[in-house]
């Protein structure tokens, strides 16, 4: 009964694995792979019934079914060694289909016309009756040889013939793990044949294990995206001596040492061993901390200290420093060979910016391929999914040239809203691994980093590409205020907008800007990002082009103000945080709607009470935290012809004179009512002249300033 149970186990397992294969993709390698592991759970279906068969003793049901399982098992081995012989590029052939034709009739003709009597019986095992053909070896013993060893030796002749052409040595490793397969399981088919021998003939009735050895051993060996070399092997198997062999070596001793205390009193022996055991492992762990970087594995949750490397990246450097820093910083973590940067030069035209082995590259953007990217939010393309990916399917081929072309085994295109500037290319990694899973969500959480670096390449340092652009930061203080005047300009005759935002050394982090949601709706946002120079101005750049792609997403504004939060946590450098108010002006409601984000003061005059009061309201600076949304509120004016409203960032009320005093809010306060009468513009050119005259020096803080006159209603 053990072995009708262990064989029924057996076939349960491979119908759910060959689900689990399924789940891979489209590789063709897997596709096989299944297919070989459908052709076992036949075998064992076949043989649990078989074994069925036998309780009922009847011999005629009972050879059938034992007949029709080695034919099957015909099958599996013609599968295999076709599995062995087109590996690892699968395409049907003709010559193939005309060849598993042949040897499963062979099979047939030999199972069901050449041999006497097959069956099995509960006391002897398989029993096998034929006139003898080959030495004592009948036609059923022959057929096993041949299907058993046969076929598979020759499927790992071809494997190791194939081993000399491939290039790749992960599809070496690869072939290596699936031969290691075959012969465990003829280790232990052997084992099982012995076993029948001398304890129990039925044990040979459990060698569907042996197919479950191969396919999972193969399986995982078509799994591992590294590629692991005599050396790394080596600190592994120390960092496991380390980590489990030798504490557990220990422990046994230890038990064996305070084994004699348990006769006289289980409660201190309990106690000691117990308090051996927290020792053992106190020890255990520090040993580990230390001995890790000498004998541990290459690094494989590389994440935070990709992310360390990124952030530390000094973009006052030259474009050359900064590009040097990037690769060292991939080649320590994700261990590429090469780095390309391809930048923007013309039109749907990428030409080399930087290149680790000085090779001139150039892309030509087709926008067909790139739409087909960009639609299934792919930024990041491996090699290995431009051959397998279903969404990718249809650009395949030209995915394919494109990586043949640039030497790359990853590339992580840079884009803005739908145009692509620029992309970062990867080599194959040093050990030939292929890019996985891991590093696909490593690289699409860290992608804000890469667009900065791609910003910073593009617009300050292209004079790498075309020599003409000088090297000075004024250059790119001229681009980032073209991206902070790019804004939807609020044309509405109910209301009055000026505005001014300046930075103190011209890059900074603050920005004002105007979304068009509809004729009568707008968004308008002050905000100020955390930092100075030009790591705060590309902050500033990914959060002013975010906000446009969250409002294609949501329309919710309390929604809206969360993505952000969550963006910028998750995202930009560690300590990045955003203060400022998002507004939401419905000019059909004559209403505003705002959320206060640690702007330092918000102003409203009122008309009717000729005063300015402070409606700073609640709010919490963005980036802290994961979630703000029981942190952020969202508030409503209703605007009267004549009310007027001003925000500002800290720039304007903390710059302090000679003598120390700071602007401060009365003078703001001030400032408004003596300027009722001007437009909103010249009242925010007055708030400014009155802060240069005040400060009698250069600004020491970036400093925005919004002001909404509501005119009618």
């Amino acid at each position: 009964m053990i072995f009708l149970l262990i064989n029924l186990a057996i076939t349960v397992f491979l119908m759910s694995f060959s689900r689990k294969i399924d789940t891979q993709g489209d590789f063709f390698k897997f596709q096989r792979l299944a297919n070989l592991v459908i052709d076992a759970f036949f075998v064992t279906l076949l043989l649990t019934i078989t074994i069925l068969t036998s309780f009922i003793k009847n011999d005629g049901l009972t050879g059938t079914a034992t007949a029709l399982t080695f034919f099957l098992l015909s099958l599996f081995s013609t599968d295999f060694l076709l599995f062995c012989f087109q590996f690892p590029h699968y395409k049907k052939s003709i010559v193939a289909g005309i060849f598993k034709i042949l040897v499963l009739i062979a099979s047939f003709i030999v199972i069901f016309f050449k041999v006497d009597f097959i069956g099995l019986s509960l006391t002897e095992g398989f029993i096998f009756n034929g006139s003898p053909v080959l030495g004592p070896l009948n036609w059923a013993h022959l057929h096993l040889l041949i299907f058993i060893f046969g076929l598979p030796f020759l499927g790992i002749i071809s494997f190791l013939f194939r081993i000399t052409f491939i290039k790749g040595k992960l599809l070496k490793q690869q072939i290596l793990v699936s031969i290691g397969g075959v012969f465990l399981c003829w280790v232990f088919m052997s084992l099982l044949f012995i076993g029948s021998i001398q304890l129990n003939p039925m044990l040979n009735t459990l060698f569907p294990l042996g197919f479950v050895l191969f396919l999972l051993v193969t399986y995982k060996g078509f799994t591992l995206s590294s590629y692991y070399d005599t050396t790394t092997l080596v600190r592994a198997a120390i960092k496991g001596a380390v980590n489990f062999l030798l504490p557990a070596i220990l422990s046994g001793l230890g038990y064996a040492l305070f084994l004699p205390i348990r006769e006289t009193s289980r409660l201190y022996f309990v106690l000691i061993f117990f308090g051996f055991s927290f020792l053992l492992f106190f020890i255990n762990y520090y040993v580990v901390k230390i001995t890790k970087k000498s004998f541990g594995v290459a690094e494989i949750d590389y994440a935070n200290t990709l992310q360390e490397g990124l952030a530390s990246l000094d973009y006052n450097e030259s474009a050359s420093e900064v590009s040097e820093a990037l690769f060292t910083v991939l080649q320590n973590t994700t261990q590429v060979e090469a780095l390309d940067v391809l930048i923007e030069l013309n039109e749907r035209e990428l030409v080399t910016a930087y290149s680790s082995q000085d090779k001139v590259k150039m892309l030509k953007v087709n926008p067909d391929v790139f739409d087909v990217i960009l639609n299934a939010d792919r930024p990041i393309i491996f090699k290995s999914q431009a051959m397998t990916h279903h969404v990718l399917a249809g650009i395949k081929d030209e995915l394919i040239s494109m990586f043949e072309e640039l030497e790359a085994d990853a590339i992580i295109f840079l884009h803005q809203g739908r145009n692509i500037f620029g992309a970062i290319v990867l080599s194959e990694k040093r050990l030939g691994n292929i890019f996985s899973t891991y590093d696909y969500d490593t690289f699409l959480d860290l992608y804000s980093y890469f667009f900065v670096y791609g910003y910073y390449m593009m617009n300050i340092a292209k004079e790498a590409i075309i020599g003409t652009v000088s090297r000075e930061l004024q250059f790119s203080g001229q681009i980032i205020q073209s991206i902070q005047d790019n804004v939807d300009t609020i044309d509405n005759p109910k209301a009055d907008i000026g505005y001014i935002s300046t930075s103190a050394h011209n890059l900074g982090g603050e920005f004002i800007d105007f979304i068009k949601l509809g004729e009568d709706r707008y968004i308008s946002i002050i905000a100020d990002l955390s930092g100075k120079g030009i790591n705060a101005s590309m902050s500033m750049v990914i959060v002013k082009s975010l906000l446009r792609t969250f409002l294609m997403e949501t329309t919710d504004f309390k929604e809206l103000v969360q993505k952000v939060n969550y963006f910028i946590r998750m995202n930009l450098p560690k300590g990045t945080f955003l203060a400022g108010i998002f507004m939401l002006i419905d000019f059909s409601e004559n209403a505003l709607y705002y959320v206060n984000c640690g702007i330092p003061a918000l102003f409203m005059y009122n008309q009717t009470y000729n005063n300015v009061i402070e409606i700073q309201g609640d709010g919490k600076v963005l980036g802290f935290v994961k979630d703000v949304s029981s942190l952020v509120k969202v508030k409503k004016i209703t605007l009267n012809p004549g009310d007027i409203i001003v925000g500002c960032t800290h720039g304007l009320i903390e710059s302090k004179s000679m003598r120390g005093e700071a602007f401060g809010k009365e003078r703001i306060q001030k400032s408004i009512l003596e300027n009722l009468s001007y437009p909103s513009e010249r009242m925010v050119s007055f708030m400014q002249t009155n802060l240069l005259e005040f400060t009698s020096r250069e600004l020491d803080d970036d400093v925005s300033i919004l002001a909404i006159k509501y005119l009618s209603r």
